[in-house]
């Protein structure tokens, strides 16, 4: 359990990492006594959750609702983690669940409620490799750094929207003020291609091998992920790209194992 300060708050960080679980006790996290909770824990994947469904279900619904059950006897607001309801996939099922229970929980118990719509978030440190969900910047980064064709599903034309982890996390932070159940977008509004990213991180790598085109996976369909600025009114700020940022992610994965190892 790690505590400290972020944005002028008291924080406790309830993480599996440190031993804690959605799915276990939540005893201290009721000594805590939060006055809200930053609800992110969940399983992810878009094709990976199709090989294990009833364990996406068990934690990111039922985890879920024993958040949200807490929050209610501990008198605590709630912020939880969505998403563009866009694919037909298993996280997309689940995520859209936990976003009907916060809303029966806000009119039924009456609990402050918040739901943050996070779209393609990125920053060093994010995961690559076996047992994560293959997201586009450490993919991308990690293949062109290594000298390897990036694998783009589909034809590349798909659109995106690309958000630092930073803003996301000030976006999730000042939710913490939103009481009334209201979705906000933590995404910068600006659309690219899937294939103008790739372009971008082979050009940031210095890498001339270009890209592979793979069939779509399961649960991805042709489409375009991009905020509309839904709930940006009720944020100090509007999120957007930061160019720079993506730019020091990018660099973040020239050392990744899976590089220096050979590993692809």
């Amino acid at each position: 359990m790690l505590a400290g300060s972020i944005a002028g708050h008291e924080m406790l960080s309830f993480d599996k990492a440190n031993g804690f679980d959605v799915l276990g006790q939540l005893d201290q996290l009721h000594d805590f006594k939060p006055d809200s909770v930053i609800h992110m824990a969940g399983v992810l994947g878009t094709h990976e959750l199709f090989d294990t469904p009833a364990m996406a279900i068990d934690v990111n619904i039922h985890g879920t609702l024993r958040i949200l059950e807490s929050c209610r006897v501990m008198k605590s607001g709630y912020v939880g983690m969505s998403l563009p309801p866009v694919f037909p996939s298993i996280y997309t099922a689940t995520k859209l669940c936990t976003d009907h229970l916060a809303t029966a929980y806000h009119h039924t118990y009456g609990v402050p409620t918040a739901k943050v719509r996070a779209f393609n978030a990125f920053g060093p440190g994010q995961k690559f490799g076996a047992g994560h969900p293959q997201k586009i910047i450490p993919t991308f980064s990690v293949y062109s750094w290594a000298r390897k064709p990036i694998p783009i599903w589909g034809d590349g034309e798909q659109c995106v929207d690309l958000i630092d982890a930073a803003q996301v996390a000030r976006v999730l932070i000042e939710a913490t003020g939103v009481k009334d159940d209201a979705m906000i977008d933590a995404g910068s509004g600006v659309s690219v291609t899937v294939n103008e990213v790739a372009n971008y991180v082979n050009a940031v790598t210095g890498s001339l091998v270009g890209v592979e085109y793979l069939p779509m996976r399961r649960g991805e369909i042709p489409t375009e992920i991009v905020a509309l600025g839904q709930g940006w009114d009720r944020l100090s700020f509007q999120p957007s790209f930061n160019d720079e940022f993506l730019k020091q992610t990018i660099w973040s994965y020239q050392s990744h194992p899976a590089v220096i190892n050979g590993e692809l």
